[in-house]
C-alpha cells in the first residue's frame, strides 16, 4: 500500500494527517490529468493528448490569472528567457527554453512572488529582410505575421508572459531608447569609429559574431561560407570599465561556472591602451594606432611596436597599405621603416610586422618591452632595436622606476596608467555586429595611489 500512494505523490505521513478521503480525492484529481473523464486509458493516443490540453489550458490559464494579481506587496521576482527572431515558426530550441522559464515562473508564484515573466521579439536585423525579400513580401508585413504565430503557438503550448509587457525591438516605441544610449554614449566619448575584421556573411550581407560561425566555417543561418574582411565600424570603449567588472564577479554567487565563463571573456585587467601616431619619412600621415601594453608601468621601456600580419593597415582601406605591404615578409619579424609616436610621452619607436599569427586575446597591436618581456627582448635584439631599463632592484629587494621620466623613482605598486583593460572584453554594439572595446591612451591620466 504505501508503493501505491508513493506513486502518486503520497506518504504515510500523509494519510495520517488528511486521511483516506484526503488520499481518494488526490487520486481523482490525480486521474483528471489523464483524461476529462477520470478514467485510465491504456494507451494514451493523439485524440486523448487533445482532450487533455483542452480540459486544463483553461484551468492553468485561470490559475496563471489568479496568481498574477497577487498582493504587491510581496517580494518581486523576474523571469527573462530570451526574446525569439521571428522567423515564422517556433522550433524545438523555443519549446524548451520557454517551457523551462514558464515552469520557473508558475513555481515562484506558487511560492508567493510578484513574477514578471514578459517576452518580446528580436525582429531588427538584416536577416529579416532577406528572407522577406526572398519570398516576394514587404519585411515589415511579414514580420508583423510571424509574430502574430509565434505569439500563438506559445498560447497553444499553455505558457503564460506578462503580455502587457511585450516589446517588439523593430517598433519605433523600443529602439527611440536604442538611439537614445547610443547617443549618451557618443556624447561620452565612449562610442567611436574604426576599421575591424569581421565575420562577414555573403547572402544575409551581415556581420557576425563568433558564435555564429559554426565550425566548418560557416553561417549558422544563411549556410554560405563566411569571409574575413575589414569594415568600418561603430564601436564602444568597453574596456573603461573591464577592471571593475572583473573585481565585481567577486562578490556574486558561483552559478554552473558563469563567473569564470565572465572572467575569461573580460581577460585580463593588468594592462591598458597607448594612443599612437604614425610617421613615414619623419612626416606624421594622419594614422592614429592604439597599441595594447601588458606592463604600462614600463611604457618608457618600450623599444618598438608590433602589429600582426593580418592587421588593417595592411589590408584594409589605409592609405599606406600598399606602401606597407612591400615589406611584409611571411612568418618573420618585419622592422617597416615606420614610425610611431606615443602621445602620451612622445617617445618615437618603429614599427615591426610579427612573425605571429596572433597575440593573446583580440589584440592585434601591442607594445614590445624588452625589460618586461623575454619574447619582447628576443625580437628587439634580432632586429637591432634597443629600449631603456627602466627596473632598478633596491638593497631590500624591492623595484623601482628609472628612465621613466616624472615617475621615475617611484615604486611600481604605486603607478597605475589610466584605465586597467582587459585583452578579451567585446561587446556588441548593434545586433549581429561584434565590436572590440578598447581605451583611447590619449586621454589617459596618469595617477599615483596612495
Amino acid at each position: 500500500m504505501n508503493r501505491v500512494m508513493w506513486q502518486f505523490g503520497w506518504c504515510s505521513s500523509c494519510l495520517k494527517r488528511r486521511g483516506w478521503s484526503g488520499f481518494l480525492k488526490h487520486l481523482e484529481h490525480s486521474r483528471a490529468i489523464y483524461s476529462e473523464t477520470g478514467k485510465w486509458e491504456r494507451i494514451y493516443k493523439v485524440e486523448t493528448r487533445r482532450r487533455v490540453e483542452k480540459l486544463w489550458h483553461p484551468r492553468i490559464k485561470e490559475q496563471f490569472q489568479k496568481l498574477s494579481d497577487t498582493d504587491k506587496s510581496k517580494p518581486k521576482c523576474y523571469i527573462l528567457s530570451m526574446f525569439p527572431y521571428p522567423s515564422g515558426k517556433l522550433h524545438m530550441g523555443h519549446v524548451r527554453v520557454y517551457t523551462l522559464s514558464d515552469t520557473m515562473a508558475q513555481f515562484q508564484r506558487m511560492r508567493g512572488f510578484q513574477v514578471l515573466h514578459p517576452m518580446g521579439w528580436d525582429a531588427f536585423g538584416l536577416p529579416a529582410e532577406n528572407a522577406a525579400i526572398e519570398r516576394g513580401l514587404d519585411p515589415e508585413e511579414w514580420t508583423k505575421s510571424n509574430i502574430a504565430h509565434m505569439r500563438e503557438q506559445l498560447h497553444n503550448l499553455g505558457l503564460f508572459f506578462n503580455w502587457k509587457k511585450e516589446v517588439t525591438t523593430c517598433q519605433p516605441d523600443y529602439y527611440k531608447w536604442t538611439q537614445s544610449l547610443f547617443v549618451k554614449l557618443h556624447k561620452a566619448g565612449l562610442a567611436y569609429q574604426k576599421e575591424s575584421l569581421v565575420n562577414w556573411d555573403p547572402v544575409d550581407q551581415t556581420v557576425l559574431a563568433d558564435e555564429q560561425v559554426d565550425e566548418s566555417g560557416c553561417s549558422w543561418r544563411s549556410g554560405a561560407r563566411v569571409e574575413q574582411k575589414y569594415l568600418k565600424q561603430w564601436f564602444i570603449k568597453t574596456t573603461n570599465y573591464a577592471k571593475s567588472l572583473l573585481d565585481g564577479l567577486a562578490d556574486l554567487p558561483e552559478w554552473y561556472g558563469v563567473k569564470g565563463m565572465q572572467a575569461n571573456w573580460i581577460g585580463d585587467c593588468t594592462g591598458c591602451y597607448f594612443d599612437f601616431e604614425l610617421k613615414v619619412n619623419g612626416r606624421f600621415v594622419g594614422e592614429k594606432l592604439p597599441a595594447y601594453c601588458f606592463t604600462p608601468e614600463a611604457i618608457y621601456g618600450a623599444s618598438h611596436l608590433t602589429i600582426l600580419p593580418s592587421h588593417r593597415l595592411l589590408h584594409g582601406n589605409s592609405h599606406l597599405k600598399d606602401f606597407l605591404q612591400k615589406y611584409l615578409v611571411s612568418d618573420t619579424d618585419c622592422l617597416m621603416p615606420v614610425t610611431a609616436v606615443n602621445l602620451l610621452n612622445d617617445q618615437e619607436i618603429p614599427v615591426v610586422i610579427s612573425a605571429k599569427k596572433e597575440f593573446d586575446g583580440y589584440l592585434d597591436t601591442v607594445i614590445g618591452i624588452p625589460s618586461a618581456s623575454p619574447d619582447d627582448a628576443a625580437v628587439a635584439n634580432k632586429l637591432g632595436l634597443e629600449g631603456l631599463e627602466v627596473f632598478h632592484v633596491l638593497p631590500d629587494g624591492s623595484e623601482r622606476l628609472q628612465n621613466s621620466g616624472e615617475v621615475s623613482d617611484w615604486g611600481l605598486a604605486t603607478v597605475f596608467w589610466g584605465f586597467k583593460a582587459g585583452v578579451s572584453l567585446q561587446l556588441p554594439c548593434s545586433k549581429r555586429d561584434r565590436h572590440h572595446g578598447h581605451v583611447c591612451g590619449f586621454s589617459l591620466v596618469l595617477l599615483q595611489i596612495h
